[in-house]
Formats: structure tokens, C-alpha cells, sequence
């Protein structure tokens, strides 16, 4: 099957069955991937995939799906590697995939995003079929991250699908910039948030020269 050239080879379904309680029927999943360097709210443990992403020279770019579905929507999250890409290639891969969605339909939002000041753009589309599509992506660390809520008519937007997602570092803590471009790390970004590894020590509050460390513990120059 192909979606915007994209050729999809199953790795492993994981099917969730939701227990009597309805507020446990309700509860999303906290999903991380420190393979892929992101943390994401799903309504179940989502499905992972590898893809065959297909950017604008028509070349394969190695990528993962994931994605989970409830009450006839689909959430999905794309990761795709652009690391062995030409710098131009990558760097346009936003406005590429942005131009793609556009097709699907009627265009009723198209805008900059930004998360945690990471660059990249935002849409919203009705489908001929009167379904919505809320999509979002973001490039870091040569790494494209497509954020895809494929929603039936007259549903709620998902919110908390497209408020969730966190970019991790290898560390598996978020990722935040100044709007000087440069790293914030703060004490909330650890393994108190979505699931960030714990780093032990001081770090350094934003660009001050502050650091906040934990009791007992002082600074290390």
C-alpha cells in the first residue's frame, strides 16, 4: 500500500482490549520511542511500522509509523530519517509534506508552528468524504516528525493528540530553545514529564548562570 509514496512493511501490531471500567477505557497511553527521540500521547499503544518515505527527488527515506485508532479516528505519528540527505533536501522537507497534505482536500487552516521553538507548519483539511485531517510536523536533529489526526465528521479536534508531543535528546529529556536558538534544560524536563530519562547532577537553567542542582549536590565547573 502506498500513502504519498510512502510503501508500508508491517514490523508488529500490538492490539490493546480495553477493560469494563469506562475510565479505563478512556485512558491514553504515554508512549515513548528514544529510538526515534519523542515522546507522544496515544489512545492505545500504537502500531509501529517501518515506511519507505518518498521525499521530493523521489528518493527513500528510512522511516517508522505509529499510530492507534478509536471510535473511527486514527492517530498517527511519523519519524523520518533524513539524515543521509542533502542539506537542501532536508531543509525542505517541511514545505514538501506540507504541499502534499494540502491535496487530500479543502485547506481550512495553513499556518507556521512551532514546538518548544522547533520550526515547522500546521494544517487543517476537509476531506471530499467530509472527514478532518489535523496535521502538524516539525524537523530536528535530521529527523521529520509528521503528526497526522485523521478525524470523522463532527468529531472533537484532538487535542490531546496534537498538545502531547515532546522531542527527547538521546538523554531522553525534552528538548526546549531559546528564542535565541539556544537549548533550555530545566527541571521539569526530566523523568518527572512523559517519561524523559532521570540525568543526575546540576544543570543549567536556560541560558543564566544559574544551576539547579539536587540537595547535596553542587555545581560542577
Amino acid at each position: 500500500m502506498r500513502i504519498f509514496g510512502l510503501t508500508l512493511a508491517l514490523i508488529a501490531l500490538t492490539f490493546t482490549t480495553l477493560g469494563s471500567n469506562p475510565a479505563q477505557a478512556q485512558a491514553w497511553v504515554s508512549y515513548v520511542s528514544m529510538q526515534d527521540q519523542f515522546a507522544q500521547w496515544f489512545p492505545a499503544e500504537p502500531t509501529v511500522e517501518t515506511v519507505e518515505w518518498i521525499d521530493e527527488n523521489d528518493d527513500v527515506r528510512p522511516a517508522r509509523k505509529y499510530s492507534a485508532e478509536r471510535r473511527g479516528a486514527t492517530y498517527t505519528l511519523y519519524a523520518v530519517d533524513y539524515s543521509e540527505a542533502p542539506f537542501t533536501i532536508m531543509r525542505g522537507s517541511v514545505a514538501h509534506t506540507a504541499t502534499k497534505y494540502r491535496h487530500l482536500g479543502e485547506v481550512t487552516y495553513d499556518a507556521y508552528a512551532q514546538l518548544d521553538r522547533i520550526e515547522g507548519h500546521q494544517l487543517q483539511i476537509t476531506t471530499p468524504e467530509g472527514r478532518r485531517i489535523y496535521f502538524a510536523e516539525f524537523l530536528h536533529d535530521n529527523i521529520l516528525y509528521v503528526l497526522d489526526a485523521n478525524m470523522p465528521p463532527r468529531a472533537a479536534p484532538p487535542l490531546q493528540f496534537q498538545q502531547s508531543m515532546q522531542i527527547l535528546d538521546r538523554d531522553g529529556v525534552r528538548v526546549r530553545y531559546t528564542q535565541e536558538g539556544e537549548r533550555i534544560l530545566r527541571t521539569d524536563d526530566l523523568a518527572e514529564g512523559l517519561g524523559g530519562a532521570e540525568i543526575g547532577g546540576c544543570i543549567l537553567e536556560g541560558t543564566s548562570d544559574q544551576y539547579i542542582c539536587p540537595e547535596g549536590e553542587t555545581p560542577t565547573p
